[in-house]
């Protein structure tokens, strides 16, 4: 009972940590900043990592080190909780055995670049082209309001000036955000 005790309590002590990162996390940014993307990658892992280590989902990262962006830090990793968040449900929902998201950054074109793909199931082709309207949700109104990627999609191309896009590419889904 003792080990259990202590087990709990370090749960709920990690659990506090999350939700004050969280809190400080999404402090309104005041003022465009120069950041790097992998930092951002690290930050919004370390806010879901306990949730996806509890439905075994594998996160891979390729980086490269040097990618770096000028906007809202905290904002840009908004949306990469938003994506990943999707991925996380769409691997749910699609009882996929072995749940992966790889992220990858690069630089293209003089524009850093960050993906992110799943194999979970993909995006329906018919639902596709709506998929950054706002609330638009497949999901129901229980599982939300089918604004995350509206958000996203603002946050990237109205507050940062850069491309948000998605697609299908082999079992899964695959986002693409250049800034």
């Amino acid at each position: 009972m003792e080990r259990d005790i202590h087990e709990a309590m370090e749960t709920l002590l990690k659990m506090s940590h999350t939700i004050d990162d969280f809190n400080n996390s999404f402090q309104k940014d005041t003022e465009k900043q120069l950041f790097f993307l992998n930092n951002a990658v690290k930050r919004a892992l370390s806010l879901v990592s306990p949730i996806l280590s509890s439905h075994s989902i594998q996160v891979e990262i390729e980086s490269d080190d040097e990618a770096t962006a000028i906007g809202y830090h905290n904002e840009y990793v908004q949306v990469l909780l938003n994506i990943i968040t999707n991925a996380r449900e769409a691997g749910i929902e699609h009882n996929i055995t072995t749940p992966r998201i790889f992220i990858r950054i690069a630089r293209e074109n003089g524009r850093s670049v960050l993906y992110i793909r799943d194999n979970c199931g993909g995006i329906p082709e018919n639902i596709m082209p709506r998929i950054f309207d706002p609330y638009f949700s497949t999901r129901g109104p229980a599982s939300g309001t089918g604004l995350g990627l509206y958000m996203s999609k603002v946050i990237i191309e109205q507050n940062m000036a850069g491309h948000l896009t998605a697609n299908n590419v082999g079992d899964g889904a695959e986002f693409r955000i250049e800034v």
